[in-house]
């Protein structure tokens, strides 16, 4: 079986088209297939090493007695923390994982944003990585309402 998934990724050809226009065939050298329903058990298995330094740090939210300092679904994830420094802790995790799993963290497509008593008090500025994330009211999150 394991022949068969090498095999088959080993083997990834793609295609770029801009409007009517297409590249020449190239070979895709990292990835999932998109739309293959075999790409997202992949995924969760890459990213598993992160989830599981998450969960051994202890840092983030708890639920009963369950870890809930992350949440993921597709290529998003939710940290969650009751503390700015514990969530920078988890943000230095993110980043130490991924360079060591080849994912790159975008601080530009990142947002934080604080709830409960404190939720409008000024800040200071995380980063992932060398980047800072920035801040956001909790009702500017797009596509959401928190």
């Amino acid at each position: 079986m394991r022949f068969v998934i090498v095999n088959w990724y080993a083997k990834i050809v793609s295609v770029v088209r801009w409007d009517d226009c297409f590249s020449s065939q190239f070979i895709t050298r990292s990835g999932v297939r998109q739309g293959s329903v075999l790409s997202p058990v992949l995924f969760n298995l890459y990213v598993d090493r992160l989830i599981e330094s998450l969960e051994a740090s202890d840092l983030g939210c708890h639920f009963h007695g369950v870890y809930v300092g992350c949440l993921l679904y597709a290529d998003d994830i939710i940290l969650m923390s009751a503390s700015v420094v514990n969530l920078q802790k988890m943000l230095d995790i993110c980043y130490t994982n991924g360079c060591v799993l080849d994912i790159q963290f975008n601080a530009k497509k990142s947002l934080l944003f604080l709830v409960g008593k404190s939720y409008s008090r000024l800040t200071d500025g995380l980063m992932l990585g060398g980047d800072n994330i920035s801040w956001c009211e909790k009702n500017e999150i797009p596509g959401h309402y928190i």
